[in-house]
């Protein structure tokens, strides 16, 4: 990622070269005018300059991030007290931010009773054909031919995973998920075998390559279909995370808060790549389980920076 610390350490590689240069320079001709020898010692100084803010910076850094794990812990306490979470990871999604996400639930008081990681291969629109037949032996009540193919797998996948109301999943339910399984299209880790009444959605991080519009629209259709599949009474509460703290250009967050209806079923967080954005996430996923939404972090479309506390 390319940030100020990075154009910092450009700026001083390019001095400290031109500093050497004036002094080859120098000391190969000693008529050398001396206006040059006084732009040897200003680029010196620029030098010493740009390192002592690169260390100020990077104390900074230090102390904020010091700052936000310290105190996670008592902002964390109590605010998901045995809510029953499942983490979902996207395609390229950061295994930190998964881990950290984790660790959160539990500071919070909740339980992680499922990962699953979603194969990529369910959102490549050249795998279309191949996704259906694999959820076709699927009778998961509302799912319909029309639905696209991330659709049908975010739906069972809810059924599978996900209940608000009930606990302990049924036969039907751990069939779903055993096939979905089977079929390569997701990878599960079972720490319990209860339902989810919260869904954590970790997305990839921002990637400075050009990202294929139709995978976000089938990342963001899966998404969706998470909240949506267990209609008003039984929907779980549903987050979708991104480490987009770079940009949200071509992410899943940034295509949620652009799309409607998803903008106003799910929530966002757009910075989790920070301690203070796995902190919101947990948050926002208090709030989504109470029956509200929204958009958090710093960048486009966010609503505020993270939910008012105390939630309630």
């Amino acid at each position: 990622m390319i940030n100020f610390r990075y154009h910092i350490v450009s700026l001083m590689a390019v001095f400290l070269a031109l500093a050497v240069g004036i002094a080859v320079g120098v000391s190969l001709s000693p008529s050398v005018d001396e206006s040059i020898l006084t732009q040897a010692q200003q680029d010196r100084d620029q030098v010493t300059a740009l390192r002592a803010e690169l260390d100020r910076r990077t104390r900074l850094d230090t102390y904020r991030s010091a700052y936000d794990q310290r105190t996670a812990s008592l902002v964390l306490a109590g605010q998901l007290p045995e809510y029953r979470v499942a983490v979902v990871a996207m395609p390229d999604a950061p295994g930190s931010v998964v881990t950290a996400v984790s660790d959160a639930v539990a500071t919070a008081g909740g339980r992680v009773v499922s990962e699953v990681k979603v194969a990529s291969e369910v959102a490549d629109p050249t795998q279309a054909a191949a996704v259906r037949e694999a959820v076709a032996p699927l009778a998961v009540p509302g799912l319909t031919d029309a639905m696209s193919p991330a659709t049908k797998v975010g739906w069972s996948l809810a059924r599978a995973f996900t209940s608000k109301q009930m606990t302990t999943r049924d036969d039907y339910a751990r069939s779903v998920g055993t096939t979905l399984t089977a079929a390569g299209l997701i990878d599960v880790r079972d720490d319990v075998d209860d339902y989810a009444q919260l869904v954590v959605v970790v997305t990839a991080a921002t990637t400075t390559q050009p990202v294929d519009a139709a995978v976000t629209t089938a990342d963001v259709e899966l998404q969706t279909a998470l909240k949506e599949q267990g209609g008003t009474a039984d929907a779980p509460g549903v987050v979708v995370a991104g480490p987009n703290s770079a940009g949200l250009t071509g992410t899943d967050v940034g295509a949620i808060r652009a799309t409607s209806p998803s903008a106003s079923e799910l929530s966002t967080v757009d910075v989790a790549d920070l301690p203070s954005g796995v902190v919101t996430t947990v948050l926002a996923g208090k709030e989504q389980v109470l029956g509200r939404q929204g958009h958090y972090g710093a960048l486009a479309r966010a609503d505020d920076a993270l939910p008012t506390l105390p939630i309630r």
